[in-house]
């Protein structure tokens, strides 16, 4: 506390199932004034299942930079305000940094009480390393937009961590296909829900397991290996790339593109790439 002054607490809340809440997230709910929340039906549900009835008031996108005056007002008059989201850390692919940053500027005290993170569960059940990770959360909507950024990652060696939607999350892993290669990945959906999925397996393995005729539903976080994991372990030089396709495409009964998809799985070389020498290769013949 700062003299007679309220304080700003930010407070991670479940990603699905509510029995994930904290302790200390409990009790800080139950002493604040007001809880500024993303969706207050949402954020209703979740006060009255632990029987806390805090004054709520909205808090999103669309109208963070309006909010900073009320809640101000509320801090100054001694009164402690909890900034919540739907589910996880408010400010992580979320809203709340710019509501943050303004209440810190006019010398607001903000507290962080940790808990659910979408990032830190798929990470800890990825079977991965993940001594180091980018953070990408969503990519753009648009393909050219969204395959520019996939582009700019593409050297990256750490592990790549991404939020996705699940009418756009087919798409997105053509895209990393056709730049990353076929590198090993992990899926996770609805994660603490009841019906949570993980897949864990290549980038091409996880779209065939999300069937074409499917209609994938619930939030995703999609785990990538880096650019180095696997590409520094298998780099194939041209030539050898060149006779190893020849080799595949007259002596087994592999179209282009499954042979384009294998020799890319095993060597980490982008698969567009494969595809085009594969094609050159058989027009060739």
């Amino acid at each position: 506390m700062r003299g007679n002054k309220g304080c700003l607490f930010v407070v991670a809340t479940p990603l699905g199932n509510l029995d994930d809440i904290t302790l200390r997230a409990i009790d800080t709910l139950k002493g604040v004034e007001l809880v500024a929340a993303e969706d207050t039906r949402r954020t209703r549900k979740l006060l009255s299942s632990l029987d806390i009835r805090a004054r709520l008031v909205s808090c999103h996108e669309f109208n963070e930079a309006k909010r900073v005056e009320i809640i101000e007002e509320a801090i100054n008059q001694g009164n402690d305000v909890a900034l919540v989201t739907d589910a996880g850390t408010p400010g992580v692919s979320d809203p709340g940094a710019r509501l943050i940053a303004a209440l810190r500027e006019r010398g607001v005290e903000i507290v962080p009480i940790p808990g659910p993170s979408a990032v830190a569960c798929a990470l800890s059940v990825c079977g991965m390393k993940a001594d180091s990770y980018h953070f990408a959360g969503f990519l753009p909507n648009a393909r050219q937009e969204r395959k520019r950024a996939l582009e700019r990652l593409a050297t990256l060696e750490e592990l790549l961590v991404f939020f996705e939607s699940p009418h756009r999350i087919k798409a997105t892993l053509k895209d990393m296909l056709e730049i990353f290669g076929d590198r090993r990945a992990f899926l996770a959906r609805e994660m603490t829900k009841a019906h949570e999925t993980y897949i864990s397996g290549t980038l091409s393995h996880i779209l065939e397991e999300l069937s074409p005729h499917e209609k994938v539903k619930g939030e995703i976080t999609l785990v990538v290996e880096g650019s180095s994991e696997r590409r520094g372990e298998a780099e194939v030089l041209p030539r050898e790339l060149t006779q190893l396709l020849k080799a595949l495409l007259s002596g087994s009964h592999l179209g282009v593109k499954e042979a384009s998809r294998l020799i890319a799985s095993l060597t980490g070389i982008k698969k567009g790439k494969v595809y085009e020498l594969a094609l050159k290769i058989k027009d060739e013949a």
